[in-house]
Order: C-alpha cells, then sequence, then structure tokens
C-alpha cells in the first residue's frame, strides 16, 4: 500500500500542476523493472531462503507493475476526476 499511495499522490499532485504525471509513471516502471533484474539474479544464484526472499519482493513488484500500467491506461481519465 505504501508505493501506490505514495505514487498515486504524486501523480495527482503532477495531473493538478499541469505536469506529465505518465513520466512519473514512467520512471517507476523503469525503476521496478532494473530492481526486478537485481532480484532475479540474486534468485538464481541463492539457496532457497534467499530464492524465497526474492520471490516475496518478486511478486510485490509485478503487484506494482500492474498497477502502474492500469493508471498509466487511466490517466486521462484520473485528470478529468481530479481536476473538477
Amino acid at each position: 500500500p505504501y508505493l501506490q499511495s505514495t505514487l498515486y499522490t504524486k501523480v495527482v499532485l503532477a495531473l493538478l500542476t499541469h505536469r506529465d504525471a505518465s513520466e512519473i509513471l514512467d520512471r517507476q516502471r523503469s525503476e521496478h523493472l532494473r530492481m526486478m533484474r537485481i532480484l532475479t539474479d540474486r534468485k538464481r544464484k541463492g539457496d532457497l531462503p534467499a530464492q524465497l526472499i526474492c520471490d516475496h519482493a518478486l511478486f510485490h513488484l509485478e503487484a506494482d507493475l500492474r498497477w502502474l500500467e492500469l493508471t498509466a491506461a487511466r490517466l486521462e481519465k484520473l485528470a478529468e476526476a481530479v481536476t473538477r
């Protein structure tokens, strides 16, 4: 919940101040993908406990990526909703 609420706030503030909210989402997506590559490498090299910890983090990042994609697809509607 922390990422999404913080990120949601950043996106809404960008929309309210007429900045490019998609840029914020793109940067976060890039950072998530970078972290996923690191975790995947650690998982490949690690023992079972390390693999399970990496899986946990990877699943959370995957869920966050889905949220980022969904939000990006709805930016126009969100802009309309928050600027009424």
